[in-house]
């Protein structure tokens, strides 16, 4: 339960950090890309500005507009009062008409490319020139009507570039609040008073990327400083999964030795009390089978120090001799047979040559008497069979302890070499879990290799590759 909501509080931590890091970063993109070339779009609003000090929309613009509106404004003002639907049909003619003069008649691009070349900006740069509204004022006394709105009104003859009206004139594609440097609400009087509003939008092509290019040092911090807090979150939660799974290990282990240990003792301190009775004086037997509990639990808990000792010892310098892999082997089988009661067996099949090596014949003698250990305490066969032999493979020779136990589970074999290690299933055999750790720390320290291969209720085999390198021919 702690762990998943260790997990959960990590997640949702870190989540809300990226997002905080990435709504920073996008607030800091879109203020970027607003004042991007600020200075050039204050310079083309006035250079437009100046371009058409009476006029509307370009150099003879407003010449367009006044003459087309002043012959309709009568029939205008007669729909208006008349009927709706006829002023708006009436209207949709007049607003077609408008626009396709003005875009007929349309000097924007020289004056935008004059104003370019006037000022040496970029040649690349884009414009487009929107028409968004007409207002006539038919009655002081009443509101404004619009002839033309481009939030009501989109059905033109020419193109809309909604939200910012009817294109007029220009190639630039995406218009939007940040490359536009000009919204004009201009106004005029014929037989009435009309307003009229529209908009100019300046960009090079490719702003958003070149934006970006720019940002690109932003952007870069924003994604290492996110590496480095999800590797702060990793370490974390990797060091605490280390610490939780040490302190378990520490747990089993010290309830382990806790088992291990006051088992033989208590039952020494038992056997001691009885030697004190007359009654188990008298009977010679008694003593007999007394003395042989004390015996056999005192080198339970021998073996136990031992072992124990055996792991302290450990380092990375060992004592090496050279020594025959077929006479130690024997030697040390031949030792161990005496603990293989009939009708179980151990056999050792030698290697037909000789083979020199370099071994430290104390780690070396322990860590094939663990594997030899494990090979009948953990065995359940009616007649336990442990096979010992030695094959050659093209770059190593390999030492095979073979058992007809009951295997090791597929997901506890990466684990076994593991201090402490103990399979579930094995928690009621007598051990400390430091057998195999000391095997795989003594097989490194020769700078050979260990391999295991097993299957439930069918036994499990150990294979010790040792380098043809390392063998003195």
């Amino acid at each position: 339960m702690k762990e998943r909501l260790y997990k959960s509080v990590v997640l949702i931590s870190f989540l809300i950090l990226l997002f905080v890091e990435l709504r920073l970063t996008y607030n800091t993109y879109v203020l970027r890309d607003r004042d991007y070339r600020i200075k050039d779009k204050t310079l083309i609003n006035d250079e437009y500005g100046r371009s058409i000090p009476d006029d509307k929309l370009y150099k003879g613009g407003g010449k367009i507009i006044d003459s087309i509106l002043s012959r309709n404004m009568p029939g205008l003002n007669i729909a208006y009062e008349r009927n709706d639907k006829d002023f708006k049909a009436l209207a949709a003619r007049v607003n077609d008409t408008l626009f396709l003069h003005l875009k007929a008649q349309s000097s924007m691009d020289s004056i935008f490319k004059s104003i370019v070349k006037r000022n040496g900006l970029d040649p690349k740069l884009q414009y487009l020139l929107t028409f968004e509204s007409i207002e006539i004022v038919f009655n002081k006394n009443k509101e404004n009507v619009f002839l033309f709105n481009r939030k009501s009104n989109n059905e033109t003859l020419l193109p809309s570039a909604n939200p910012f009206g009817v294109i007029i004139d220009g190639t630039l594609t995406f218009p939007d609040l940040q490359n536009r440097v000009t919204h004009l609400s201009v106004s005029g009087t014929l037989m009435y008073d009309y307003r009229i509003t529209f908009n100019l939008f300046v960009d090079s092509p490719g702003r958003p990327l070149k934006v970006a290019k720019e940002m690109l040092p932003t952007f870069l911090l924003v994604a290492l400083c996110i590496a480095i807090i999800v590797a702060i979150n990793y370490y974390t939660y990797i060091n605490w999964m280390r610490q939780k799974k040490e302190a378990e290990v520490k747990s089993d282990f010290l309830n382990s030795i806790k088992h291990e240990f006051n088992t033989p003792v208590t039952t020494i301190l038992v056997a001691s009390k009885s030697l004190h009775e007359d009654a188990v004086l008298n009977d010679r037997n008694r003593v007999k089978e007394l003395v042989n509990i004390v015996e056999r639990q005192a080198l339970r808990l021998h073996s136990h120090i031992n072992q124990m000792l055996e792991i302290s010892e450990i380092n990375n310098e060992i004592n090496l001799e050279k020594t025959d892999l077929n006479y130690s082997v024997l030697a040390i089988v031949n030792d161990f047979k005496i603990k293989v009661p009939e009708p179980h067996s151990l056999a050792f099949d030698p290697h037909h040559n000789e083979i020199l090596l370099m071994i430290d014949p104390f780690m070396f003698t322990t860590m094939l008497q663990n594997m030899l250990d494990n090979s009948l305490i953990h065995n359940l066969s009616t007649i336990k069979k442990t096979a010992v032999f030695i094959s050659e493979e093209s770059d190593d020779f390999v030492l095979h302890i073979k058992d007809n136990g009951k295997g090791i589970e597929a997901a506890s074999i990466s684990k076994v070499f593991d201090k402490f290690f103990r399979e579930e299933r094995d928690k009621n055999v007598p051990g400390l879990g430091l057998g195999l750790y000391y095997v795989k720390q003594s097989v490194d320290l020769h700078r050979w290799r260990i391999d295991i291969k097993s299957e439930i209720s069918t036994g499990t085999e150990f294979l010790v590759y040792i380098p043809k390198k390392s063998v003195y021919c």
